[in-house]
Order: C-alpha cells, then sequence, then structure tokens
C-alpha cells in the first residue's frame, strides 16, 4: 500500500513540474509582450506630441526670418542628434522657423533614442497640394542646402530676395482659396531587438505621426 502511494505522490510531483515548466514560459511570453505594448503606446504618444510642436513652433518667427550664415540647430547634443551623426544641423540659409521646429521636435522627444530606427528626409520643404487630380497638385521639394532630420516639416516663407517659397496648400481647410499650412512628420521603427525584451517580441512597429498647424488666426 506504501508504495502505491509513494509512486501515486510521485507521478503527481513529476505532473506539476512538467505543468509548470510549460505554463511559465507562456506566461512570461505574455508578460513581455504586454510590456512591449506599453512601450509601443508610449513611444507613439511622445512621437505625436513632438510632431505638433514642430509644425507649431513655425509660428513663434516671422514668415521672412531666415537663418543667417554660420548658424545651426540643437547645439546641445543632448536636444539633437541627426541622422548622420553629428550633434547638430546647419540650418544657414533655411527659414528660421525650420530650426524652431527642429529644437522643438528633438526637445520633445527624449524617448529611448537607442530603439527607434528613423527614416530620415529634408529637415524643410516648400509646396505640396492636398488636391486631386482636378488640382494637378505637386509635390513638396526641400529647401537649398536642407539638412536631413529625423523630422520633416512643409512650411512657406519669403526669403531675403523677396522671392515666395509657398507652404502646403490644403484646400479642405478653406475652400475654394485653400490655406496654406505648416506639416510635419516622423517615422521610426521600434527595434525591440536592442532591447531585454527581445527574446518574446518579434516584432518591430512602424511609428509614425503627422502634424498641421493652422497660421493665426486659424491656428488649432
Amino acid at each position: 500500500m506504501r508504495r502505491v502511494q509513494r509512486r501515486g505522490r510521485r507521478s503527481r510531483d513529476a505532473q506539476a513540474i512538467l505543468e509548470t515548466a510549460l505554463v511559465i514560459p507562456i506566461l512570461l511570453l505574455l508578460v513581455c509582450n504586454f510590456l512591449a505594448v506599453m512601450v509601443q503606446v508610449t513611444a507613439q504618444v511622445q512621437l505625436d506630441s513632438a510632431v505638433s510642436l514642430a509644425a507649431q513652433a513655425r509660428f513663434q518667427t516671422t514668415q521672412g526670418a531666415y537663418d543667417p550664415s554660420g548658424v545651426r540647430c540643437c547645439p546641445d547634443p543632448r536636444c539633437c542628434a541627426s541622422p548622420s551623426g553629428a550633434t547638430s544641423l546647419d540650418t544657414a540659409g533655411l527659414p528660421t522657423g525650420c530650426r524652431y521646429a527642429a529644437e522643438s521636435f528633438y526637445g520633445t522627444m527624449t524617448f529611448n533614442q537607442g530603439m527607434l530606427r528613423w527614416q530620415s528626409a529634408a529637415l524643410c520643404s516648400t509646396g505640396g497640394d492636398s488636391g486631386g487630380a482636378s488640382a494637378s497638385p505637386r509635390s513638396a521639394q526641400p529647401y537649398p542646402g536642407a539638412p536631413p532630420a529625423h523630422v520633416a516639416c512643409v512650411l512657406g516663407a519669403t526669403d531675403p530676395t523677396g522671392r515666395v517659397h509657398p507652404g502646403y496648400l490644403d484646400r479642405a481647410l478653406n475652400p475654394p482659396f485653400g490655406l496654406d499650412v505648416v506639416t510635419c512628420d516622423a517615422t521610426a521603427t521600434l527595434d525591440f531587438s536592442r532591447t531585454p525584451l527581445a527574446w518574446g517580441v518579434f516584432w518591430a512597429p512602424v511609428l509614425h505621426a503627422h502634424a498641421e498647424a493652422v497660421p493665426p488666426p486659424f491656428r488649432q
């Protein structure tokens, strides 16, 4: 009788150990992915805020303000890191609003940069039309000398020679005349392979943020 009881007890113990060995990895995997979703939401919220503030920063200066020679964006390496690895962006000859947009973006986007793989584009462009085929939309063109950055903004400006560079024409906001607005975009891939979550997270979400800012008195 005792031998039968011992065998039954050993069998139950072995079954419990096997069940634990199977359940624990599944629970850890679920917890790992739950944490990954929280990290993704945090990064997306901060990216949305940074891009929105970058678009609004354009209106802190006049349309005719241009950066003189030698001016650089974000001289503090804690504030700005360009795609080329430099700690500042050369904005000489560009509308001052471009520099304000970049500084606002990099100053707000404090998320762990080691987890993000950015898609770079020209910091500052001119033009663009939201109209359909009947409106013959034209794509935005980078300002001459615009450096690559993690945020790309389209804004209008009047250069020192008096030449007008149009901003993005959003016909839906003020038809039929259209409205020259500022748009900013940023895209990055959240790379979990660079984190302790790499063993249980096998996806790399792409984060994108788009913002439009309307000049006063129609600013939103």
